[in-house]
């Protein structure tokens, strides 16, 4: 994400492709049909076929960004969630915090989406919002073991979700944990789940999404 700076404050730094992406999300909120369901999140968002996972949403509406971070989605929230109208949405975001853009503690993230569901639930108090957990990665391509430059593993991704159990004591917020379910019966990662053990292919996503389904 830092590219070729010589100097940085740990300031998140927009991309060209995340403004193209913004521009995208923005544009399509003009034409959306209240009363729909909204993803919000990162890439792992982003990324997800909503046709092919969640057919049973007819009006279902992508607001992923790939590389955004929960502090960066609180500026976004009107164009990609509330001017959309939804009924429902699903909010999925952490990963990127803890990767080498800010490096936020997993408390700091949960203030971050406390924030984010408060803004959603205040302007849309009929609005049911579900927020997922982060999901693992495999650590030996993706953990600060391995890259030397994130506070990313799975323990501390695993720490987020307790984090938003601790902070976020909303009624109105229906929290799903998705960690376990790229692992196996035997408590082992499901490495073949992953592209580049940070972002999970089809087979992880089919895993991904029946363990939320379960929880709804």
């Amino acid at each position: 994400m830092r590219e070729q700076m010589l100097y940085d404050t740990d300031r998140y730094q927009l991309r060209d492709y995340i403004i193209e992406r913004l521009n995208e999300v923005t544009m399509a909120n003009r034409d959306a049909v209240p009363g729909g369901v909204v993803f919000f999140g990162d890439s792992l968002t982003q990324f997800m076929d909503l046709k092919r996972f969640y057919p049973e949403y007819k009006n279902a509406y992508n607001c992923g960004i790939a590389g955004i971070t929960s502090d960066m989605l609180l500026h976004f929230i009107d164009e990609g969630v509330l001017k959309y109208r939804p009924s429902t949405v699903f909010l999925m975001v952490g990963t990127n915090d803890l990767g080498n853009t800010t490096m936020t503690s997993p408390r700091q993230i949960a203030l971050n989406v406390k924030e984010i569901i408060e803004i959603i639930h205040n302007n849309l108090p009929d609005c049911r919002i579900n927020l997922l957990s982060c999901i693992p990665c495999d650590e030996a391509i993706q953990s600060y073991m391995a890259k030397g430059t994130t506070l990313r593993r799975n323990d501390t991704l695993r720490m987020v979700f307790a984090e938003y159990q601790r902070v976020i004591p909303y009624s109105y917020v229906h929290m799903i944990d998705m960690f376990d379910a790229l692992y196996d019966e035997n408590g082992h990662l499901d490495t073949s789940a992953f592209k580049d053990g940070l972002h999970v292919n089809d087979a992880g996503y089919e895993k991904l999404v029946a363990a939320v389904k379960r929880q709804l």
